[in-house]
């Protein structure tokens, strides 16, 4: 399973429809049901973004979906929609150390360089 942490902004026409959000909750908790998704969290927050979301889905290619899904909604004026895949932290550090080179690498560059 991927995760990915969605931001999302609420727009004057969404400031002024608020007591639409439990509709607009519902509706997506029918869409996720449908795909395979599951919302991991969902927060109210203050500052620049007004709802952070933490989703679960089966693939990194279905966070291509979840972009279309927040293209769409946006749509509806009531929101603005930013989509972050992420990647746990202890898989993060595997990344990073993929990336250096191994000690025998390093021994062999050691020998090049006088």
């Amino acid at each position: 399973m991927a995760r990915a942490i969605v931001l999302l902004k609420l727009t004057r026409e969404g400031a002024m429809s608020i007591e639409q959000a439990r509709a607009i909750y519902e509706e997506t908790k029918i869409f996720f049901d449908e795909t395979g998704y599951k919302i991991v969290d969902l927060y109210a927050t203050l500052g620049e973004y007004d709802f952070v979301s933490i989703i679960e889905v089966p693939d990194r290619d279905a966070i291509k979906h979840l972009f279309r899904r927040g293209v769409l909604a946006a749509g509806h004026g009531t929101y603005e929609v930013r989509t972050l895949p992420a990647l746990p932290f202890e898989e993060f550090l595997g990344v990073v150390d993929e990336l250096r080179p191994s000690e025998a690498t390093q021994q062999e560059m050691s020998l090049d360089y006088p």
